[in-house]
């Protein structure tokens, strides 16, 4: 009997289980902006994008990808620069919204962006706050399986914190559905894990009652001001400081102005104080004060406050991206000066590598997990608890943010998209140097989870969490199929 013909098109199955507008090809106009990676190396070129619009048709393609040969990934909002080289599955038609006032929670689509979110919640409990990403461009699902931080951290702690986020409804490698808690490993990983133990599709997420009259934005300042900036940053620090309050600190020219709504090489810091203007102003006085400084702060809601970030995606996939995302404990006037000086170094290295490159501190970034356990309501607080010890104890989160960092310091080198091997080879090594070069070859840190490059020892970030992550990746990942940050 003559052998039959191969199927000509690899993708023929795939097509038949979701409607035609749910497939997205090379040759159309939503390609692009349906599978662009941030990090412009990191771009493979997926020959078929699926966009569903169920999760029924979901479960169907990834059943069905989990038994082929096809490489796949899951795509949010791109800024994990998730890509593959056959199918890509964007998840971003899951952005379904509901607000339970008794319970005050959201239950919310993982795959749309934070600013949908946070315009949303506005829209309909004007009066809360939800411990969101920074920025709102960014996807809900790849900041929870990374840990996520928001402005709202120094209070409430970790976006994936259990006290944040309730739970979540998964797609696992089989085409089955579950709420995760009611598979606790399964949600423990979640949070923080980096990703690979299936797709999530929803999530739900507490809401409180939170200050929406918040003093913040920008206070530009002159380069030449960088000690009395270092100066005050060290003081300001050194003192207590309200929980309402935080700050960044950017360091960018060229090409990266744009994405932090700037068109000027002066300092930037970025002022945050949920207390209001008079209490700002006075907690800020030391940046104000500075001679040349440009005061660009107002009076914001959160949703507002989170929207003076919205230019960060105007920069995606135009740069080859390596970044070192480091967990600190304290930042010195020494750590400011030498970090600037690093970043004007890269500057002279190559022009191009200097418009490519960030250095941005965001002081006051987080709470211990037992602190932001304490602020959990007594009535809410037993469930809670429940949660912690069927995940392991006071090990809530997959990821173990280490006792007193408290401080991000993000370095990133990079160099353009058109830019060749020589180039992005010396942009990959100068970020690997980048921490001793800033903070010296002792210096106690962190890597978070929501950069990660290849020449970071996952053992080291996720420490003694690492093996029973690697255990659950392949329960939840039998044949590794998925793709996440630590293998199975």
């Amino acid at each position: 009997m003559a052998e039959s013909a191969p199927d000509t098109d690899p993708f023929a199955t795939l097509r038949s289980l979701v409607r035609p507008d749910d497939i997205i090809s090379p040759d159309s106009p939503e390609y692009r902006p349906s599978a662009q990676t941030w990090a412009a190396q990191k771009q493979e070129n997926p020959g078929l994008v699926i966009r569903p619009a169920s999760i029924e048709a979901l479960s169907k393609v990834i059943a069905h990808l989990y038994t082929t040969k096809l490489d796949f990934a899951i795509y949010g909002q791109g800024f994990s620069s998730a890509s593959a080289r056959d199918v890509l599955v964007n998840t971003s038609a899951f952005d379904d919204f509901s607000f339970d006032p008794q319970a005050e929670t959201i239950t919310i689509g993982a795959g749309q962006a934070w600013s949908e979110v946070y315009r949303k919640l506005e829209e309909v409990a004007p009066e809360y706050g939800v411990v969101g990403a920074r920025t709102p461009c960014v996807g809900v699902a790849g900041t929870i399986l990374s840990g996520g931080y928001s402005w709202l951290s120094s209070e409430y702690g970790c976006i994936s914190d259990p006290a944040n986020m309730l739970d979540a409804k998964v797609v696992k490698f089989d085409g089955s559905v579950v709420w995760a808690s009611t598979e606790p490993e399964l949600l423990w990983a979640l949070r923080g894990g980096g990703g690979g133990f299936g797709v999530l599709v929803q999530v739900k997420l507490r809401v409180f009652r939170y200050p929406q009259d918040i003093w913040a934005g920008p206070i530009l300042l002159p380069r030449e001001a960088l000690e009395q900036v270092a100066k005050g940053i060290e003081s300001f620090l050194a003192g207590p400081v309200d929980p309402k309050i935080t700050m960044f600190l950017y360091v960018v020219t060229g090409r990266l102005l744009e994405s932090i709504g700037s068109d000027s090489d002066m300092l930037v810091v970025h002022a945050f104080d949920a207390n209001g203007e008079e209490h700002g102003r006075e907690s800020f006085a030391w940046a104000l004060d500075i001679p040349g400084a440009v005061d660009q702060t107002k009076l914001k809601t959160l949703a507002g406050v989170a929207a003076l970030q919205n230019k960060a995606g105007t920069v995606k996939g135009t740069m080859k991206q390596f970044w070192q995302p480091l967990m600190l404990s304290d930042i010195s006037q020494e750590t400011v000066i030498k970090a600037v000086q690093w970043f004007e170094e890269i500057k002279d290295v190559d022009p191009s590598f200097g418009e490519c490159t960030y250095l941005i501190f965001e002081l006051l970034s987080s709470v211990g997990v037992i602190q932001q356990f304490q602020q959990v309501s007594d009535t809410k607080r037993p469930s809670l608890q429940k949660q912690r010890d069927q995940a392991g104890g006071a090990a809530s989160s997959a990821w173990p943010r280490q006792d007193g960092l408290k401080h991000i310091l993000l370095l990133g080198t990079g160099c353009p998209s058109d830019a060749g091997p020589y180039k992005e080879k010396l942009a990959r090594d100068l970020a690997i140097e980048a921490p001793s070069r800033v903070l010296g070859d002792n210096a106690r840190f962190q890597v978070l989870p929501n950069g990660l490059e290849e020449y970071h020892d996952r053992r080291e970030v996720w420490g003694a969490h690492y093996e029973k992550l690697q255990s659950l990746r392949a329960r939840f990942d039998p044949s590794g199929r998925f793709k996440g940050a630590i293998g199975a």
